[in-house]
C-alpha cells in the first residue's frame, strides 16, 4: 500500500499543523491536566473531522483512507498521546453515527461534531469494564422516550463531552436488552464528572457520566432497540484499529530522535551507534513501528470492506499497538538513560503508553477476541455475547 498524492499531502499538512499547535502546547496542557482545546479548534477549522464524513452528511466526501492519512500525520507531529486518544474517542462516535445513525440523528449531531462539539463512547461501569453483562445502567420506557439511570466511569472525554454514545439495558426486553442511546450533556438528569487523576494521558480528560432519570427521546436510539451490540462492536473495532494507526505514527519521530542521539552520544571513545546493544534497541524500535503500521493497515482494510475476521484483525492491531508502544518508549528511555527518565517528553510518553494497555479494551480482552476467531467460534461467540455482553471484545 502507498498513499495517493492527495493522501500524502494531507499527511504532511497535518503533521506540520500538529508540530505548530499540539506539540508546542503539550507540556503546558499536560501540566494543567486539560485537553488542548486551542489545537482541537484549529483542527476543526481546518476541516479535519469532515474528512471522516461523507459529503451527503456535510463532510468532505473523501475516502476514509484520506482521514486516516491526516490522522497519521497528526499523530506523527503531535508529541501528545493523550490528545490523540481523545481524537480516537471522538472519531469513533462520528463513525457510529455515519454507519448506524438515522437521517434525523445525522442532521442533529454530525454538524456539531464536525465543528467544536466533543464526543465520547460510554460503556464501562464500576461493576465491570469489558464485561457488559454486568452493566447496571437501565432505561425504562416513559411517555416521551426512555428514562435512564446509572453511572459510567473511566470514560475518555466524558468531562468535556457534549455528545456521547451510551450503552444501557432497556427494561422489559428480556435477555436481548442492550441498547445504545445518543445523549447530550445539556439533558436534565445528566452530569459529567471531573477528570480522574491518572498516571499518564493527562491531556485526555477521563471521568464519569451520571444519569438520574434522564429522559432520552426514542428517536435517539442508535440502531434498533435491544440490538446495541452490532453498532457497538463496529465502534469498538474502529477505535482499536486507530490505536494502531496512531501508535505507529507516534513512534516515527521517536525513531528520528533516537537516530540523531546515538550518532552524537559518545561512549568508550565512539558514538554509541557503533555498539551492538544500542543497535539492537534501535532496530527493535523500527521493527515494532513497522509491524504495528502494517498490521493496522491490513485490519482497517478488512474493517472497511466488511471482512468476516475484521474484529479479530482490529484486536490484533490494538494489541500490537499497546504492547509495541510500551516496548518502544522503554527502548527510547533506555537509550537516553537518565535524561530519558527525567520528567519530560520521553518519560511522559512512556507513562502515556502504559494507559493504552487499558484504554480501548485491555490487552487480555484483545487476546480473548483473537482466540475465539482463531479456534473458529465467531458464530458461537456472537450468540453468547448477545446474552452475556462483550465477553469476546
Amino acid at each position: 500500500m502507498e498513499w495517493t498524492p492527495e493522501q500524502d499531502r494531507l499527511r504532511h499538512e497535518y503533521e506540520e499543523l500538529a508540530r505548530s499547535t499540539v506539540a508546542l502546547r503539550a507540556a503546558e496542557c499536560y501540566q494543567a491536566g486539560t485537553l488542548d482545546h486551542h489545537s482541537w479548534e484549529t483542527l476543526t477549522e481546518c476541516g479535519f473531522w469532515r474528512l471522516a464524513v461523507p459529503a451527503k452528511y456535510g463532510g468532505a466526501g473523501t475516502s476514509y483512507w484520506d482521514f486516516v492519512a491526516a490522522l497519521e500525520g497528526l499523530a506523527s507531529g503531535a508529541g501528545d498521546l493523550g490528545f490523540l486518544l481523545s481524537v480516537i474517542a471522538h472519531s469513533g462516535t462520528l463513525r457510529g453515527l455515519v454507519e448506524f445513525g438515522t437521517d434525523c440523528q445525522r442532521r442533529r449531531h454530525l454538524e456539531p461534531l464536525m465543528a467544536k462539539a466533543i464526543a465520547s463512547t460510554a460503556i464501562t461501569e464500576a461493576s465491570g469494564g469489558s464485561d457488559v453483562a454486568r452493566i447496571r445502567t437501565g432505561a425504562v420506557a416513559v411517555a416521551n422516550g426512555y428514562a435512564i439511570t446509572g453511572q459510567k466511569c473511566h470514560i475518555t472525554n466524558a468531562p468535556i463531552a457534549d455528545i456521547a454514545l451510551l450503552l444501557a439495558r432497556v427494561a422489559g426486553l428480556g435477555r436481548r436488552d442492550i441498547t445504545i442511546f445518543v445523549i447530550e450533556r445539556t439533558t436534565p438528569g445528566i452530569e459529567m464528572g471531573p477528570p480522574e487523576p491518572m498516571l499518564g494521558n493527562r491531556t485526555s480528560p477521563t471521568g464519569s457520566i451520571t444519569l438520574q432519570n434522564a429522559v432520552i427521546a426514542a428517536d435517539e436510539i442508535l440502531g434498533s432497540i435491544g440490538n446495541g451490540l452490532e453498532p457497538m462492536y463496529s465502534v469498538i473495532s474502529h477505535d482499536r484499529v486507530l490505536y494502531g494507526i496512531v501508535a505507529a505514527a507516534f513512534i516515527d519521530p521517536l525513531v528520528d530522535q533516537v537516530l540523531r542521539f546515538v550518532e552524537q552520544r559518545q561512549a568508550f571513545r565512539s558514538p554509541i551507534a557503533e555498539h551492538q546493544y544500542v543497535q539492537g534497541r534501535v532496530t527493535d524500535l523500527v521493527i515494532l513501528r513497522d509491524t504495528i503500521r502494517w498490521v493496522s493497515y491490513g485490519a482497517l482494510g478488512r474493517l472497511l470492506t466488511g471482512h468476516p475476521e475484521a474484529s479479530a484483525s482490529c484486536s490484533v492491531a490494538k494489541l500490537a499497538a499497546c504492547e509495541g508502544l510500551c516496548q518502544a518508549t522503554q527502548h527510547v528511555m533506555a537509550i537516553f538513560g537518565h535524561i530519558g527518565y527525567m520528567a519530560g517528553p520521553i518519560s511522559r510518553a512512556a507513562a502515556d503508553a502504559l494507559g493504552t494497555r487499558i484504554a480501548g479494551g485491555t490487552a487480555e480482552m484483545q487476546r480473548k477476541n483473537i482466540f475465539h476467531q482463531v479456534v473458529g467460534r465467531p458464530a458461537k461467540a456472537q450468540e453468547a455475547t448477545c446474552h452475556t455482553g462483550f465477553a469476546q471484545t
